[in-house]
């Protein structure tokens, strides 16, 4: 089991994290960290007494005062429970409800009620202790013991809970920059990563653990809408962000405006597919290019890929330590990451993890290098009544080859082909007339046969990705 809070001991006098707030930036070293962890614990035992195996909630932005608290609920032995603040209030409540919460932890920025059996705090309620109180790292025999449930974000239903054991995240060190892949880059204590994964988000949880387990500086911005301004005057070596933030990214270096990247090194992301032009695009301002593919259920991530000059459209190898398998068209992946199931859910858990096995409805193939490359989506498939088995994804790729094509949607009606697109009204024409051109070289089946503009984007889940 590794061994995060000796870690942090370890690295004391290095700088644990950066917040980035214009003139009002501030840094945390790694001993006043461990040192707040230790006083919100010993608050936390106050007010709630023994705090092991208790459901506790937390919700809020990201900031310092937020990783306190999550770690001292994780070391309190706690079972943690991060909910999306950004989530619909039914889909809240049911997370609440479901995961069976005694306590909710909430920041000032909004006030919440599920109830009057759930018990409610603020941040400034655990973090006013001076008393530090003595934690431990995990241990083998904790192994299976349940840790956390996180929400995952629901695209056509109610979240479903994914319960996490202590083994399923502490099990093995996290790597982030795979040896002998990573162009010779190396997360060492003093390497500063940029992130604006949320730590609601299975990505933000482990981005935070995985850097502090080599002694490297986290940076984050106390506004994430400041992302533009906030790298100007920064240096930064690795950063992984949102695939949304790498599109707004290449807006800005387009307008000559390399600098809003902070000197990044090597610039990565996670949770949904980047274009290939995109990759090549911020390959061609010298900077290498990483992503990764997992999931909640998996723990986080499974494979890496840093290998752009041959795989550039694959979402990478296994870790050493996953295995992938593609089963009737569908990944599946084995890994001491993949989760304990669904809490309280045992219908969905016996459909997506079997055998040791987590199938998650993503369908792509291996090639002879043993890199991963996705198709689609199993659960997205159109199916129309000639029996046609149809891949959204599939034509929504086509359509973005289109530069006036913002974000597009594929779906069935009426059992043929449509596409809901977001665009600005001059375009649309020209849009037109290249679909026509576009079903000239489909199939029949495949073909696009009506089209619905739309003036705004698309609604996205919490990690980016497109409701449908």
């Amino acid at each position: 089991m590794f061994k995060y809070l000796e870690s942090l001991e370890k690295y004391s006098n290095e700088c644990a994290f950066r917040f980035l707030d214009g003139e009002n930036s501030y840094n945390i070293s790694f001993e006043k960290y461990l040192s707040d962890i230790k006083k919100c614990a010993y608050q936390l035992e106050s007010i709630m007494g023994n705090v092991e195996g208790r459901h506790i909630a937390l919700i809020g932005g990201n900031s310092y005062e937020y990783v306190v608290i999550m770690a001292a609920l994780m070391f309190s032995r706690a079972v943690f429970v991060p909910l999306n603040f950004r989530e619909t209030e039914e889909n809240l409540t049911f997370a609440v409800k479901n995961a069976e919460v005694e306590y909710l932890i909430a920041d000032s920025s909004k006030s919440y009620d599920f109830g009057t059996e759930i018990k409610y705090l603020g941040f400034d309620d655990v973090l006013c202790g001076t008393e530090e109180k003595e934690l431990n790292d995990f241990t083998e025999d904790e192994a299976d013991k349940l840790f956390m449930i996180v929400y995952t974000s629901g695209t056509t239903s109610l979240s479903k809970g994914v319960a996490l054991s202590v083994g399923n995240i502490f099990k093995e060190e996290k790597i982030a920059l795979p040896e002998g892949y990573s162009h010779g880059y190396k997360a060492v204590p003093g390497f500063k990563i940029y992130t604006n994964f949320p730590f609601y988000h299975i990505g933000g949880i482990l981005a935070w653990i995985t850097w502090s387990e080599h002694g490297c500086t986290m940076m984050q911005s106390v506004n994430p809408q400041n992302i533009l301004s906030d790298l100007e005057n920064e240096s930064i070596d690795y950063t992984c962000v949102l695939p949304a933030t790498i599109k707004l990214w290449l807006k800005a270096i387009r307008r000559g405006h390399l600098e809003k990247l902070g000197g990044a090194k090597i610039v990565s992301t996670a949770g949904a597919p980047v274009s290939v032009e995109d990759v090549k695009e911020i390959q061609s301002h010298g900077m290498l290019f990483g992503q990764y593919y997992g999931m909640t259920e998996t723990g986080g991530n499974a494979t890496f890929n840093f290998d752009m000059e041959k795989h550039i459209a694959s979402a990478g190898r296994p870790y050493d330590d996953a295995e992938i398998k593609i089963i009737d068209g569908e990944i599946c992946i084995k890994y001491w990451g993949n989760m304990m199931g669904y809490y309280k859910n045992e219908e969905d858990t016996k459909e997506t993890l079997k055998d040791g096995l987590i199938y998650t409805g993503d369908l792509g193939y291996l090639d002879d290098e043993g890199y991963l490359y996705i198709t689609g989506r199993k659960k997205n498939l159109i199916i129309l009544s000639g029996g046609e088995n149809i891949s959204p994804e599939e034509l929504e790729n086509l359509l973005y080859k289109n530069i006036n094509v913002k974000e597009c949607k594929v779906f069935e009606n009426n059992d043929r082909i449509n596409a809901a697109i977001y665009a600005e009204e001059s375009a649309r024409d020209e849009i037109k007339e290249y679909v026509s051109e576009l079903n000239k070289t489909l199939p029949i089946y495949k073909r696009i046969y009506g089209i619905e503009f739309q003036d705004e984007a698309f609604e996205k889940t919490a990690s980016g990705k497109m409701k449908r």
